[in-house]
């Protein structure tokens, strides 16, 4: 007991603790910065921290520019298309890919060839491209005229790209002009509207051209009857079906423009049947295409000739033409305006079912319109739910209408509700059909 130290009262103070002197300066400082005189919101302000400064971003390379080809300004035009190709020589730098390959040939000694140009002219996708190539074949010609094949695939290039003048350009400075050359030019004047220029050419090629057959003379009829068709040209289409009987021509592609020329003149249906006729009779034995029966079959609808449309569509029938949707809902358009369809309708229905095209868009809506005239709304609602797909407006409006004109407001009223539905707005026709049908 003699060693244990007497206890200390609590009230006694401790003795302070013993501090190294590191600590002790430390406290100090913390002791010196409580005492400072505080900002006037009565708060101490810290000093804040520099964030280091981020270095400069790395200077950006500038963008290389592309070579574009020197071409002379045209006065007052600025369709670029429309410039003559530059002439013979060097070709000129160009930025595309046909541009890019021959420039790199170049640089390494190896000529192209045919092939070559044909595969870069077949794969152009603008006049420029084919400005470009055609220069390149230019400046490597000897005699500075082209080749036959290249200058034809040259036009062609320049037609399909809606280049119109240097095709032409291209087409005057051929030597010899073949049919594909003839032919070409023709088809592209008619395809951009050039319908008279079309004529032109036909009448420049009738009198210079030797080798009137085969294909290409096929082509360039078929747009010569095409641009008289659209000016309606009458008396020109006469001397080409004159030359076209004399060579024995009167078959296939220009059968069928000559019987839609006659189709589309109005009052002409005893021509059109009789080049059908012609059609029929042609010692080659081609079957007449589709497109020249319901070109006929649509022109006697349009004229009243309901009863004449019916015989031509009997006659292709007979004749063992396959049928498609387009001569189907022709046929059923005439058999829903006239006055004694009898089994006609149902019949075609059912070819239609076996041919598979009962569910498309135009075979659904005529057979939906024909049972709505004849009053058998049961099938027509049958017809409209076998409609594969999506119907589009044409078949909402002729089952609305069928319900409408039936009588059965109810169903015409739902169903243009669903046509709302589906995102087709009803016509201003079809409300008011719906409207007299509720007050019946």
């Amino acid at each position: 007991m003699a060693r244990c130290s007497p206890a200390k009262p609590f009230c006694a103070t401790a003795s302070a603790p013993h501090l190294s002197p590191r600590r002790l300066q430390l406290a100090a400082k913390a002791t010196t910065t409580r005492t400072t005189p505080s900002t006037a919101a009565g708060t101490v302000r810290l000093p804040a921290l520099n964030k280091p400064t981020k270095p400069p971003p790395p200077p950006l390379l500038s963008r290389p520019k592309l070579p574009v080809p020197a071409t002379a300004p045209t006065a007052g035009r600025e369709d670029s298309s429309k410039k003559p190709p530059p002439e013979v020589g060097a070709s000129p730098p160009s930025s595309s890919g046909a541009g890019d390959v021959l420039r790199l040939m170049d640089a390494l000694g190896i000529p192209p060839d045919e092939d070559v140009y044909i595969s870069l002219l077949r794969d152009c996708g603008g006049a420029a491209e084919v400005a470009t190539v055609h220069a390149h074949i230019a400046g490597r010609s000897a005699s500075g005229g082209l080749p036959s094949p290249l200058a034809n695939r040259v036009l062609l290039s320049y037609a399909a790209c809606g280049d119109i003048g240097s095709a032409r350009r291209v087409f005057d400075g051929m030597a010899a002009k073949n049919g594909m050359a003839w032919a070409t030019m023709a088809s592209a004047y008619s395809d951009r509207g050039f319908h008279h220029d079309t004529m032109r050419l036909f009448a420049h090629m009738c009198g210079e051209a030797r080798d009137l057959a085969g294909d290409c003379f096929a082509h360039a009829v078929v747009a010569v009857l095409r641009s008289c068709a659209r000016v309606g040209e009458l008396r020109f289409s006469e001397q080409v079906q004159a030359l076209v009987i004399k060579k024995g021509r009167v078959s296939g592609d220009i059968g069928s423009s000559l019987v839609q020329l006659y189709c589309e003149s109005g009052g002409r249906h005893c021509s059109a049947r009789r080049v059908l006729v012609m059609m029929m009779q042609h010692p080659c034995q081609e079957a007449v295409p589709e497109a020249a029966w319901t070109s006929l079959i649509t022109a006697c609808h349009r004229g009243g000739l309901l009863n004449e449309a019916t015989d031509v569509f009997r006659d292709m029938v007979s004749a063992g033409v396959p049928r498609s949707s387009f001569s189907l809902s022709s046929i059923l358009a005439v058999f829903a305006e006239s006055d004694n369809p009898g089994c006609y309708g149902q019949q075609v229905h059912v070819d239609a079912m076996k041919r598979g095209v009962d569910t498309s868009q135009f075979v659904g809506s005529g057979l939906v319109h024909m049972y709505a005239k004849q009053g058998q709304l049961t099938d027509a609602a049958k017809a409209f739910e076998a409609i594969s797909g999506k119907p589009d407006a044409v078949c909402w409006n002729a089952m609305a209408m069928a319900y409408a004109r039936g009588g059965r407001y109810r169903e015409a009223t739902r169903v243009m509700y669903q046509m709302k539905a589906a995102g087709i707005c009803p016509s201003e026709l079809l409300r008011n059909e719906v409207r007299l049908a509720c007050f019946r």
